[in-house]
């Protein structure tokens, strides 16, 4: 049973026909692949966690402005020690002089009154009381860091700019998958159609066979042969009918939302294609895999920055203000500034190991750049040769379908006139089918690889215009 289905709008001038029982119509969901992209860019939890990275880095990048600015801060303390902090004490002396007075012979007694008085005087200046409690402020304001706030700033800078680059990544993996899920699920459907019509070619030569054993004109061995691979396409026609679900649910898994998908944007080849050169180009130019390496190449050279700082003084202005006290002595300051220097003499060579170690990682990442670039050029390359090979498969396919279209319409003619065995009708079939399902393989094959190789150049949003290409066709089972 054919279904007519919408098609991809202006993209597309024609749609695919898919669809064995009335039943599954109304549960079927049409889906444009650009309705399969959008969707797995809206929902995917993989680009939602890339989303959190970035807004991290972000986040992250303005903490770090926070090492230029003056650091400020509000402070109160409480203290008890175990005695009082005393100028000078006569107390002791007085009672000695106290003492020696009571002996003297005075020619008159002092009178007790007197006495008494000078017992009450405290001969001592207390210059701070064992308890006290103050609240202030302070501040400290960097002036130079050796360039360690310098390298900790563009540090950040680059983890924002590389986590652009590993989100851009994600996005363009998640697109070569649901290119690939999506028309691996068309090639299904198709596959599903070819096993059909081989059945059903296969049912009606079995009657064709029975017809013509009864009337004598072939053997029955003719019919028997007939029957069994009648069995054996009704089995192939079940496994591809399974093989529909399990790439169902990848590509449900990819768009993060269950659903029984019937894909309607054709597959499709275009026979011209830009140059080679083009797409190394744009490899170099947009690819995020190469971005994030350079970008790892500049954060490695920021860590030689911030090693190199180890070597440099440190300067920095402080101050502080004594807002409220208790039992605070008055000759403590109530406010203070000054300003520091710190430099490093020796510290057991750990800088120099350090320093040394980030210039290794520096050369390090110089070399997996090299690599790198290397590897993805080797991989344009490829999957380039990929997509003209599968057009030429296809093309040649083309002319392989309809000669066994024709050589099975001649054995069917053959065979009901009784002057060819039931195995070439069989035969013719099943070589009809396999060269209908090896060209739509080879249609799979260039949409899949050349989704992979837009993904590798960065340039996702141009699988469309190959649609628009004047040698653009839709590879269908017909």
């Amino acid at each position: 049973m054919n279904h007519t289905l919408r098609t991809l709008g202006a993209t597309l001038a024609a749609g695919i026909c898919f669809g064995t029982a009335a039943a599954q119509e109304t549960t079927q969901q049409a889906l444009t692949l650009q309705e399969a992209i959008e969707l797995s860019y809206r929902q995917s939890p993989v680009l939602e966690a890339q989303r959190q990275a970035q807004e991290a880095a972000v986040l992250n990048r303005k903490s770090v402005w926070g090492l230029r600015m003056p650091q400020l801060g509000i402070g109160a303390a409480y203290t008890y020690m175990s005695k009082d902090i005393k100028a000078f004490d006569l107390n002791k002396e007085k009672e000695a002089a106290l003492q020696a007075i009571g002996q003297l012979p005075l020619p008159f007694p002092i009178p007790g009154e007197v006495i008494q008085a000078v017992q009450g005087l405290d001969l001592s200046l207390t210059l701070q009381k064992k308890q006290f409690a103050t609240v202030g402020a302070t501040a400290a304001v960097p002036i130079y860091m050796g360039g360690k706030i310098n390298a900790a700033v563009n540090a950040a800078k680059i983890g924002v700019e590389k986590s652009d680059q590993e989100a851009a990544k994600a996005q363009t993996d998640l697109f070569a998958q649901v290119v690939e899920r999506y028309y691996g699920l068309s090639l299904a459907h198709h596959i599903l159609k070819v096993r059909e019509e081989v059945t059903e070619g296969m049912r009606k030569h079995l009657d064709d066979a029975i017809k013509l054993e009864a009337n004598g004109m072939i053997a029955s061995t003719e019919k028997l042969y007939a029957e069994m691979f009648l069995a054996k396409a009704e089995g192939e026609q079940t496994a591809a009918g399974l093989q529909i679900g399990t790439i169902n649910r990848a590509l449900g898994a990819s768009l993060n939302r269950e659903g029984n998908y019937l894909p309607i944007t054709a597959l499709f080849i275009v026979d011209s294609l830009r140059p080679l050169d083009h797409y190394l180009e744009r490899v170099r130019q947009n690819s995020p895999i190469l971005k994030q390496v350079e970008l790892t190449r500049r954060l490695a050279e920021e860590g030689v920055r911030a090693a190199r700082a180890s070597f440099l003084p440190e300067v920095a202005a402080m101050g502080a203000v004594n807002a409220w006290d208790w039992q605070l002595t008055q000759l403590a300051p109530r406010w203070m500034v000054g300003a520091g220097v710190k430099l490093r003499i020796f510290d057991g060579l750990g800088s120099e190991y350090k320093h040394a170690s980030a210039k290794r990682q520096v050369r390090q990442v110089e070399a997996m750049q090299v690599q790198a670039e290397n590897d993805l050029m080797t991989l344009t390359e490829k999957l380039y040769n990929q997509l003209k090979s599968s057009a030429a498969e296809v093309n040649a396919l083309q002319a392989t379908v309809a000669f066994a279209e024709s050589y099975l319409d001649a054995k069917q003619r053959a065979f009901s006139e009784g002057i060819a065995p039931s195995s070439d009708v069989v035969d013719a079939r099943m070589n009809l089918a396999k060269a209908k399902v090896e060209r739509l393989a080879a249609a799979y094959t260039f949409d899949v690889t050349l989704a992979q190789l837009l993904a590798l150049a960065g340039e996702t949003e141009a699988l469309g215009s190959y649609m628009y290409q004047p040698d653009f066709r839709t590879i269908d089972n017909d």
